[in-house]
């Protein structure tokens, strides 16, 4: 039921979409919400890489490519959710890998030395989830710049999402891997940048939603603290 119900709101999100943009502007205005998923700053030294995790066959490589160009001398890797069921099979006998395990063996393969390789043990089920568990473990590292390597579709919810978590003490460098497939220009076209682009959307008005719950439920709790005062 929850499924039928997800796709429903998904195909809602795209229809609304597609109406809007073909309505007022056609492709050009298509184009602008591919667009805005996208943002990307001009690349510098950091103290830190942080490839997205739960994409690794796209983040890993770049991040890989930038440590050899000398844009960092670490990269900071978080371990992803663990697989349900897997802790059943392995009192089987069975062993499932996991997937930082293909996380580190793309690293080492592209011959980023170990001691390069930063490994947080706290895992993240998301990517709020793991903006708050970089949030922590940032805390001990004292870093002042930070490139994050994402998929181009994820790269404005990125931004938000890690900017409120790790605060203005942290510069942060928003880089979306250059091969990504996606385009924002045409994204309709295609299947699986349609799904994406509705899959972001989403994930955004829950970020926007999830803000300004926190910003009511801050100016209740300000104005009883006021009253009973």
């Amino acid at each position: 039921m929850f499924r039928l119900i997800r796709w429903a709101l998904r195909a809602l999100v795209l229809f609304v979409l597609l109406g809007l943009g073909l309505f007022f502007g056609g492709p050009f205005l298509l184009g602008a919400v591919g667009r805005y998923l996208i943002t990307e700053d001009a690349l510098a030294r950091a103290d830190l890489l942080l490839p997205l995790s739960d994409d690794a066959l796209l983040t890993m490589p770049e991040a890989a490519r930038l440590y050899h160009e000398g844009l960092a001398p670490r990269i900071l890797v978080t371990r992803g959710p663990e697989r349900r069921n897997a802790d059943t099979l392995a009192r089987r006998g069975i062993r499932i890998p996991d997937p930082f395990e293909t996380t580190l063996a793309i690293l080492e393969g592209m011959r980023v030395p170990r001691d390069a390789i930063v490994i947080t043990e706290e895992r993240a089920g998301d990517l709020l989830a793991e903006a708050e568990t970089m949030a922590r473990f940032l805390k001990k590292q004292s870093p002042r710049t930070l490139i994050v390597v994402t998929p181009k579709s994820r790269s404005t919810r990125v931004f938000k999402v890690f900017t409120a978590a790790l605060g203005p003490e942290i510069r942060l460098i928003i880089h979306p891997v250059p091969g990504d497939p996606f385009d924002p220009a045409n994204w309709w076209h295609d299947r699986k940048d349609r799904r994406e682009v509705v899959s972001e959307y989403q994930a955004l008005a829950d970020f926007w939603l999830a803000g300004l719950w926190r910003t009511a439920t801050q100016r209740g709790r300000e104005a009883i603290k006021s009253f009973w005062s």
